[in-house]
């Protein structure tokens, strides 16, 4: 059986919960019948999550822990994780369980449809949203607003991470973003290309174990540069 899809799971110090996320993950793929794979991108942790990832992985062949080496961050763990795809689609997901993965098979759907990329969106009708900071909150509808417009994106959620990408069109794309904007940029280099967006609305909830990787401040800024760059692109004829 071949692979239809590649789940991305960034982890950092996640012992808390990523043995249920995984189990999460794997239960409704199990069900889904198709091939898949699920790739732990670590990050050098020291909590015993590794341990955790590699116990998982010995129960379940689909599982696979990455001991990635520095630099670390989450857009270059996303990055490796897109090159290292062997399914058809890549979805990436957080290892708190924030991401529902009850969702998987309708992002299976619209893929199969003929999407280039699907966007689990937290702010249209049908989505739910629990214990999502103030602050945070205020900064993500200003960043996707923005973007929405000058993109022409299709969706009101670019920044959320919970996306699937075509593999075949995300290995080509020359990100280079080191945190966690990269799924935004690639979302807006696919959109740029031509590329079909698709949405569907997805439940969140901030993470109930473990420690919060997301500081505000610095994320802020590396949205901001990452809209100026690719405004640039699109509008300036700047550099791909």
């Amino acid at each position: 059986m071949g692979t239809e899809m590649s789940i991305i799971v960034p982890t950092r110090n996640e012992a808390e919960c990523v043995e249920k996320t995984l189990g999460k993950i794997a239960d409704v793929l199990e069900k889904g019948g198709d091939g898949y794979e699920i790739l732990v991108m670590d990050d050098g942790s020291k909590d015993g999550t590794k341990e955790k990832v590699g116990a998982f992985a010995a129960k379940n062949g689909n599982v696979r822990l990455v001991n990635r080496v520095e630099p670390f961050g989450f857009g270059y763990s996303i990055r490796d994780g897109i090159r290292m795809a062997s399914g058809k689609y890549a979805v990436i997901m957080m290892a708190d369980l924030s991401d529902d993965p009850a969702l998987l098979p309708r992002i299976k759907e619209g893929m199969d449809a003929g999407c280039d990329a699907v966007v689990c969106s937290r702010f249209m009708e049908g989505s739910e949203i629990r214990r999502y900071p103030f602050l945070k909150m205020v900064s993500n509808r200003l960043f996707n607003w923005t973007v929405g417009i000058a993109f022409n994106l299709g969706t009101g959620d670019a920044s959320n991470a919970y996306k699937a990408f075509r593999v075949e069109k995300a290995k080509e794309l020359p990100v280079e973003s080191r945190g966690f904007q990269v799924s935004a940029e690639m979302l807006i280099r696919m959109k740029l290309a031509g590329a079909k967006i698709c949405e569907i609305p997805a439940s969140w909830e901030d993470r109930s174990a473990g420690e919060a990787k997301f500081k505000l401040g610095n994320t802020f800024i590396s949205y901001f540069m990452l809209f100026l760059k690719m405004f640039k692109l699109a509008y300036l004829g700047g550099k791909k």
